[in-house]
């Protein structure tokens, strides 16, 4: 869809309106690498010029060349600085530029808005800032700059974007809706669109993995691994690119090609990574995985994806079927970032089936209690297993329990022993193809990132396990769990009959 008479008369005055009230500010530069150069940024304590490592121009050429672009990275390179930077440029260089980052969360938006905000000081003879927001940044006659929690906000109330930031997806749970949200919001812009999907790697699961390693000659794991021993790289150590069968440019970013970072790793006794362990006060697992680009493992994965993929064959029920009987799990939490769930898991013919849940976080207590015990008087749910560990359970318990006389409820309390046990449950459940869920389920998600960190079970950095443990618990009340005989390997979270 083009852009319309009326738009462009409308751009065209907005363009003039704006010659005329800047006629005192000096010309922005259209080259991005002496724009930069203008901004400021904060570093080692004070105020300084923005000066761009080699890799930060790499990239930025890079962007200006694809408009479709995944990257990979180390943690700590200052990527995002850069990217943002770019999209700051263009909205001093057009009116009708428009950009949007959607960030982790909420710390991560007003931090992002703030540097954008230190950079605007180094331009105050070029452009002026027209408000002061956090989330939403716009230059006196010219573009503008949206900076969004992904946790909370989405894209449908924006149009005509021209460029957009997905920062940090592998740890965003709803960025694949987000995405796909985006497309509308696009609409007007047309092939223009340029879109940037960021992160450090996480499981080898989840929308990021996908867009990362779909479409690509090579294997993207082995490629991370090529660049980050030194053997690979283009332009400079540390900095390697291609284009995949889609069109798409493909980016990985390792510290090696940061100088400041590769002097360190030859000065320091252990190396870069052993001074990130010492500084950050990190294991070598998660220094590997932040600044090393490894991706967890297959050996620290509780689930493997082709059991977990090959039991999403169920569909969602909302009424009860009298000839089956119900088991259900909830699984609690306050007002932080993890959901409460309760699970309804149905039995019949000796087939499991998780045909509806109810998960929502940041809610009261009231609330919580008042949908769950609708859902009850649904499905009249044979037993009810409530976890109580940490004390928000019981208040649950105790509600539930005396609304809902004709339900049995039992309690739950979790240890690491008894979590292994459950989970090894689920595990043997799935491995016998015993329990089926729809192809949408949380709790595919939840399985393929949960993982084995030396004798404890626990979702990945950023991820979530309550929907696992749910189900879990529904499965520890019902006849499933009496009719197996198993020991557990703890070392290999692995079920043996």
């Amino acid at each position: 869809m083009g852009i319309t008479k009326a738009k462009l008369q409308k751009l065209e005055q907005k363009i003039k309106s704006q010659l005329i009230s800047n006629n005192s500010l000096k010309s922005v530069p259209r080259n991005w690498e002496e724009f930069v150069r203008l901004t400021t940024i904060r570093s080692g304590g004070e105020m300084v010029k923005f000066e761009p490592y080699d890799y930060q121009m790499l990239l930025v050429k890079l962007m200006q060349q694809h408009s479709n672009v995944v990257v990979v990275k180390s943690r700590q390179l200052g990527t995002t600085q850069a990217i943002v930077s770019k999209f700051l440029h263009d909205g001093c260089l057009n009116a009708a530029s428009s950009s949007v980052c959607f960030m982790r969360n909420s710390d991560d938006v007003g931090s992002l808005s703030r540097r954008v905000k230190q950079m605007l000081e180094g331009l105050q003879e070029y452009v002026l800032p027209a408000n002061d927001s956090v989330g939403y940044i716009k230059l006196k006659n010219l573009g503008d700059l949206y900076i969004k929690n992904s946790s909370k906000e989405g894209i449908r109330s924006l149009d005509s974007i021209t460029n957009q930031l997905y920062d940090e997806s592998a740890f965003i749970e709803r960025i694949e809706q987000i995405y796909g949200a985006s497309s509308a919001a696009s609409a007007l812009v047309g092939d223009s669109v340029s879109k940037i999907i960021v992160s450090t790697p996480s499981a080898k699961s989840g929308w990021y993995w996908s867009k990362l390693s779909e479409n690509n000659e090579e294997d993207v794991e082995e490629i991370c691994k090529r660049v980050a021993s030194g053997e690979l790289w283009r332009n400079l150590p540390g900095f390697y690119y291609w284009i995949d069968k889609a069109g798409v440019c493909k980016v990985v970013l390792h510290w090696r090609c940061h100088p400041i970072y590769s002097k360190i790793d030859k000065e320091y006794e252990g190396g870069y990574l052993a001074y990130r362990m010492k500084q950050d006060s990190v294991d070598e697992e998660i220094a590997l995985r932040e600044y090393d680009l490894r991706f967890i493992d297959s050996s620290v994965s509780v689930f493997t994806s082709e059991i977990v993929n090959k039991n999403a064959v169920g569909t969602t029920e909302t009424e009860r079927d009298n000839e089956a009987t119900y088991y259900c799990g909830l699984d609690c939490s306050t007002f932080g970032s993890d959901y409460t769930v309760f699970t309804v898991l149905k039995f019949k013919n000796g087939k499991y089936s998780l045909v509806y849940h109810y998960r929502k976080r940041q809610e009261t207590s009231e609330l919580h209690i008042y949908k769950i015990g609708k859902i009850i008087k649904v499905f009249k749910p044979e037993k009810v297993a409530i976890e109580t560990t940490g004390g928000v359970g019981h208040l649950y318990l105790e509600q539930l329990s005396r609304e809902h006389t004709n339900t049995r409820f039992e309690a739950i309390h979790t240890s690491q022993d008894s979590k292994i046990t459950m989970v090894s449950t689920l595990v043997l459940a799935l491995e016998k193809e015993a329990l089926e869920y729809p192809p949408n389920s949380p709790l595919i998600e939840e399985c393929l990132s949960f993982r084995r960190q030396g004798n404890k079970l626990e979702a990945a950095s950023g991820k979530h396990d309550d929907m696992l443990m749910s189900t879990c618990f529904a499965l520890a009340i019902s006849p499933f769990n009496k009719q197996q005989r198993y020991y557990i390997d703890v070392s290999k979270i692995k079920v043996v009959e």
